[in-house]
């Protein structure tokens, strides 16, 4: 199955017709851009095949 991933909030669908984030209306990703590897896992990280990271890290200061 494929995935499209939000690179900004996270969010992912198995929908690979939408094209914007629901939550943050941002461009979904449906593939590394580093690489080209489809997305087969929905909540990816980081690229099965090259590593790269895939969304950004959100870490709130304490």
């Amino acid at each position: 199955m494929r995935y499209r991933i939000c690179p900004e909030c996270a969010y992912s669908t198995d929908d690979v017709t939408q094209d914007t984030c629901d939550y943050c209306k941002s461009d979904l990703l449906d593939c590394c851009p580093v690489c080209g590897q489809v997305f087969q896992e929905k909540g990816t990280i980081y690229c099965s095949r090259c590593g790269n990271k895939l969304r950004i890290s959100w870490v709130p200061i304490q």
